[in-house]
């Protein structure tokens, strides 16, 4: 039931795209009481979302733009947690680096999520016990302007799906990765010559303990660091904790950061700055069936969902080559 499920959302991810890029361009927007901004591309996406996931499932919908409190969720055995424009200033800034994030709940876990950037052609889904995946983006983007039935379009996206695994990227991304044209140079040909040495290492040999041997390689053996940032909502803290291994920082907005630890594109993403659980819960669920973290700072321990205060603690993600080496030594301990 939940494989079907988390499809259905990626087709109605798609469709919500399509509802955001009519804006895109589009400045306009307000201030909500927090600060961040709205615009009418949320509005809309959240509408279109909520409503058909209500009609693909019995489940409640949780949303930033339409919260459910926590006498109304917190008994609940699943629920829909949705961000329907994630990257706002992303959005309205027009690098492209914003997403729609959907994920289903089960009690204080995720269950399944669903990371979609219309912008970029980027897909991404995880499934508890079942491993998460990517599409490549030139296949995607002829895909998402198709106009196909639901069960052409759910065929499509099983026998199309790609692993969540580093020696897997160029697949998702095609030889020359084309997202990286913005990028800087320096850390274009650091991700670039980290991919094909990881590869070439692995084609030397299939066997599981090849590749555990390359995951589990010292810090001081490992190419450099290459850490994840916001566009946005970089801090100080951060930029310390960057500094402090002499990372290489890769800018990304929205959930693509953590999906970029899941894809193997970078290491670690430190967040010293306030999210909430619609933020992370799509995109961690992703990075844990592909191996990865999170910790959380406080408790030593994976985002905990469904809580009161729907606001996260800050966290460290890992991938999964991160995953009990130095530095994640180093957060427990500290």
């Amino acid at each position: 039931m939940l494989e079907n499920l988390v499809y259905e959302a990626l087709c109605i991810a798609i469709e919500a795209g399509k509802i955001i890029m009519k804006f895109h361009g589009d400045t306009t927007h307000i201030q909500k009481a927090d600060k961040s901004p709205l615009t009418q591309a949320d509005l809309e996406s959240n509408a279109y979302i909520t409503q058909h996931l209500q009609a693909i499932s019995p489940y409640k919908v949780c949303s930033e733009e339409a919260v459910l409190e926590y006498n109304e969720r917190k008994d609940l055995e699943y629920f829909w947690l949705i961000d329907p424009l994630d990257g706002t200033k992303d959005f309205i800034s027009g690098n492209g680096n914003f997403t729609i994030n959907i994920a289903l709940l089960h009690k204080n876990e995720v269950a399944l999520g669903v990371v979609y950037a219309p912008c970029l052609y980027e897909a991404y889904i995880g499934l508890k016990g079942f491993g998460s995946f990517s599409y490549n983006i030139c296949d995607f983007k002829n895909f998402a302007c198709m106009n196909l039935e639901k069960k052409s379009r759910i065929e499509w996206l099983k026998t199309h799906k790609i692993l969540l695994a580093k020696e897997y990227v160029k697949k998702i991304y095609g030889d020359n990765l084309e997202f990286l044209s913005g990028v800087d140079s320096h850390i274009k040909q650091e991700i670039l010559k980290n991919i094909d040495e990881y590869i070439e290492s692995s084609h030397a040999s299939k066997s599981a303990e090849s590749f555990e041997k390359i995951d589990s390689m010292p810090l001081a053996n490992q190419k450099r660091l290459l850490a994840c940032d916001s566009i946005h909502h970089s801090t100080k803290a951060t930029e310390e904790f960057l500094q402090r291994y002499n990372a290489l920082v890769l800018k990304r907005g929205s959930s693509l950061k953590i999906c970029a630890l899941a894809s193997g594109i970078a290491d670690i993403y430190p967040r010293m700055n306030g999210t909430s659980e619609w933020d992370t819960a799509a995109s961690e669920i992703i990075l844990l069936e592909s191996g990865g973290i999170t910790l959380d700072l406080q408790t030593k321990k994976p985002l905990c969902y469904n809580k009161e205060n729907i606001r996260n603690n800050h966290f460290v993600a890992f991938a999964k080559s991160h995953k009990n080496g130095d530095i994640y030594r180093d957060t427990i301990e500290s």
